[in-house]
């Protein structure tokens, strides 16, 4: 039997009309079964509401609607927000699945045609849509959809997904960690906040997924607000550190440095980079910023009096030594450099005393006089530092020379044997 052209096309418009009554039919349908569930707490309702809802979403017609996604959004939430383990237990991730309808019913509810069209994985027009949302001129089809998710849902979804991120992180599942927590930031965006604790979670998430990128993103947009601290530009120079960036390194340290001048961990940082790439004179300038800031630090004293030392500094070193361990009276590295410093020049001294001709009695008397008064100093330091560590083989070697050079033969014979019982 051959059907006429007519009567082809239509049974073919009368397919196409039933199969999307039928999906608009899904759509009410899903409406109905979540007031039903919100009137009886029957879980069955939301299971045929989500039923009816998923097909109208993927239909061509209804899934360019904005009821059809905020029915579904509704639904997802209950099913998210439900005490019942059990009925909670039956849908798969129902807590991402609401914000993604809700997220997709604004996106069709705004009347601008453009908004349709948007791909909101791509970068570009997810600030688009952020821009309609946050333009108080957008009209919307139907304002009452966009009052209930922007001042019901949405704050529920945002804590709700700041838990479950602390949940993830600790669990070790750091891709979710840092995807709930993504998703409690967008939405606070969405709502014209910042979501500080959600940028912090995300951003320890990237780190910890070797995301380095990320993770400086999120770092940088809290130091931004200042949420965190100083410590958060510790976070970003460490991540440049570990990738052998020092340039990056420096330069995380040093804006740091411009919001929290006084802090001592990004002073002592700075101060580390600039003596382990020999910016001594520089290095010095901030100890003394970093001991203005804490003056019962006796490292910081320590380390000043190193770069004294190795500049020839040794009265200033001397009473940088000196400080530091008068502040930590068990600080050996202090007390041993002390008399180390001390005894160096007196070696020094007695070998431009030995290089003097007989005709030189004056200048040879003078340089040996030197020498002693040197070791006379080094004395009681390396005695300090061998009353805190009698351990050492140097401070030990030393001080036999030196009781060796005074004539002082009974501790001379006891620090000579002790030596050589080592």
């Amino acid at each position: 039997m051959k059907i006429s052209l007519k009567l082809f096309v239509t049974a073919i418009t009368t397919t196409m009309f039933v199969g999307a009554s039928a999906q608009k039919a899904k759509v009410v349908s899903a409406y109905n079964y979540n007031k039903s569930y919100e009137r009886d707490k029957d879980c069955s309702e939301l299971v045929k509401g989500i039923a009816a809802i998923e097909p109208a979403s993927k239909d061509p017609k209804t899934s360019l609607y904005a009821k059809t996604w905020y029915y579904g959004g509704n639904l997802y939430f209950n099913a998210a927000l439900s005490s019942d383990a059990d009925c909670a237990a039956k849908f798969d991730n129902s807590l991402q699945k609401a914000y993604d309808f809700y997220v997709t019913s604004i996106k069709y509810n705004i009347t601008d045609e453009s908004a349709a069209s948007l791909d909101l994985e791509k970068d570009a027009d997810q600030l688009k849509f952020a821009g309609f949302i946050m333009n108080r001129e957008t009209e919307y089809n139907d304002i009452s959809y966009m009052r209930d998710i922007m001042g019901q849902k949405f704050p529920y979804l945002a804590n709700s997904f700041v838990n479950k991120g602390v949940e993830a992180f600790q669990n070790k599942e750091f891709k979710k960690a840092k995807e709930y927590s993504l998703n409690s930031v967008s939405i606070n965006e969405m709502m014209g906040k910042v979501d500080s604790l959600g940028l912090y979670n995300g951003a320890l998430a990237a780190e910890r997924l070797n995301e380095d990128e990320d993770a400086i993103e999120l770092y940088t947009a809290l130091t931004q607000i200042k949420y965190g601290g100083p410590v958060v530009h510790l976070y970003i120079a460490n991540i440049h550190d570990a990738n052998g960036d020092t340039t990056k390194k420096l330069e995380a340290i040093r804006k740091g440095l411009e919001q929290y001048p006084d802090d001592p961990d990004l002073v002592r940082e700075e101060l580390n980079f600039l003596l382990q790439t020999g910016q001594t004179d520089e290095a010095l300038k901030n100890f003394d910023k970093a001991i203005a800031n804490e003056p019962e630090n006796s490292s910081l004293y320590y380390n000043r009096g190193l770069i004294n030392d190795q500049l020839g500094k040794q009265d200033l070193a001397a009473k940088d030594y000196k400080k530091a361990f008068d502040l930590d009276p068990k600080f050996f590295d202090a007390a041993y450099n002390l008399g180390a410093m001390y005894y160096n020049l007196g070696v020094e001294w007695n070998n431009k005393a030995s290089n003097y001709g007989l005709n030189e009695t004056t200048k040879y008397k003078e340089a040996s006089k030197k020498a002693n008064d040197y070791f006379t100093l080094a004395r009681p330091a390396l005695e300090k530092a061998h009353s805190i560590n009698a351990e050492d083989k140097n401070t030990m070697a030393s001080l036999t020379k030196i009781y060796a050079i005074e004539g002082d033969d009974e501790k001379y014979g006891a620090m000579k044997a002790k030596l050589q019982a080592k």
